[in-house]
């Protein structure tokens, strides 16, 4: 399993736009990705709806958790998208 964390900087928290780009990074890979709230909440990262229905705060880190046979290439994915600074 990879983990990956990333602060959310939006004053109005995760947008649509941005939840938009981690999903179709997710879904790109066959590993179960997993987002983790730090207030406990947890959405499937394929799914946008899972996303949308979670709270995520602005100033809030966030967890991607990713488990798979192509982990390290979704790890990487994220990895390289969070420092781009498109986050």
């Amino acid at each position: 399993m990879k983990t990956i964390t990333a602060k959310v900087t939006n004053e109005r928290g995760l947008i649509s736009r941005k939840a938009a780009e981690l999903v179709s990074i997710a879904n790109r890979y066959t590993s179960n990705i997993t987002l983790k709230t730090e207030h406990g909440e947890t959405a499937d990262l394929k799914s946008i709806m899972n996303v949308f229905d979670t709270i995520i705060n602005a100033n809030e880190t966030i967890l991607i958790e990713i488990e798979g046979s192509d982990e390290e290439q979704a790890y990487k994915a994220y990895a390289d998208h969070f420092a781009s600074g498109a986050f």
